[in-house]
């Protein structure tokens, strides 16, 4: 089997349970899809940076996936990079070695049909931390193992949003220097693909001979601002052969949860900050894997 299925943007919560429903139904459609594995592409929590219930809760959630599970942080688990969306919740060690606690990794290599996948922290990218140097050197080397395999790149954030020469720093993709120095390494390790997620929008273009995929959120809506088409879903992704082919997996009664309208028009700058609401479902975390 060369089929992968991609969740993104889960934004888990044992207090804040939004987006509960939506995570149960994307379980049962992964589960049926006869697919290898599934990756998921950041944004786990609503507020991992800080608390550790809520990084058991994500952890024990991604039990309920049938087969190989990978995930990446994002930055709503482990925090930004400076400058960062919110700057009292940048990545540092502490918040990072939550995340290895929790789930064992922050990167990964998966050979699978014709490719090789690389999933990378795109929250260290830019961070000064050490870490940064030694998924650097790491994602080096495994490019270089490529074989000539083609190279998907994996992470939460885009490089950019419509082109890379993009000066200004922000909060919705890569900043400009560690993007500046990230691209010449794609380029010549034979990377054809990036896969991310962070703008909860859909998008699936070429730019200077790499495809770009965008992952649909399956929490709530992003904004149309970005250049994509706001999405709540989730997608299956087949490596067999030199052409990546990407298709819907659908996810029949998933909610498009309007962010806004959720936090109340302005009440409520973070979901964090909401009145607590647990998932009903919340006993079933440990239940069931298929329910």
């Amino acid at each position: 089997m060369s089929k992968i299925v991609f969740l993104s943007d889960l934004h888990l919560s044992p207090t804040h349970g939004f987006f509960w429903d939506n995570f149960r139904i994307a379980c049962v459609a992964a589960n049926a899809a006869g697919a290898a594995g599934v990756i998921v592409n950041g944004d786990l929590c609503i507020n991992g940076p800080d608390s550790d219930a809520e990084m058991d809760f994500a952890a024990r959630a991604l039990s309920r996936l049938r087969g190989q599970v990978l995930a990446l942080p994002g930055n709503h688990d482990v925090g930004d990079e400076p400058p960062g969306q919110d700057p009292n919740q940048l990545i540092d060690a502490p918040r990072l070695a939550r995340w290895n606690e929790a789930f064992g990794s922050d990167r990964f290599t998966l050979d699978i049909g014709a490719w090789r996948l690389l999933g990378v922290n795109a929250q260290l990218f830019g961070s000064g931390l050490r870490e940064e140097t030694e998924q650097t050197a790491w994602l080096a080397q495994q490019l270089a193992g490529a074989e000539g395999r083609p190279v998907a790149l994996v992470l939460h954030k885009p490089l950019f949003v419509e082109s890379a020469d993009e000066a200004e720093a922000t909060a919705s993709s890569l900043n400009p220097a560690p993007r500046a120095a990230l691209l010449p390494m794609l380029r010549e390790g034979g990377v054809r693909m990036v896969i991310s997620g962070h703008l909860h929008s859909s998008r699936d273009r070429v730019v200077e001979g790499i495809r770009h995929l965008w992952l649909p959120a399956l929490a709530f809506l992003g904004s149309a601002s970005h250049g994509g088409t706001p999405a709540v879903g989730a997608v299956t992704v087949d490596f067999s052969g030199p052409e990546a082919l990407v298709a819907e997996l659908l996810l029949p009664g998933a909610v498009p949860h309007d962010l806004a309208a959720l936090k109340g028009h302005g009440r409520y700058k973070f979901l964090r900050d909401m009145p607590p609401c647990p998932p009903e479902a919340e006993r079933s975390v440990l239940g069931d894997a298929a329910a």
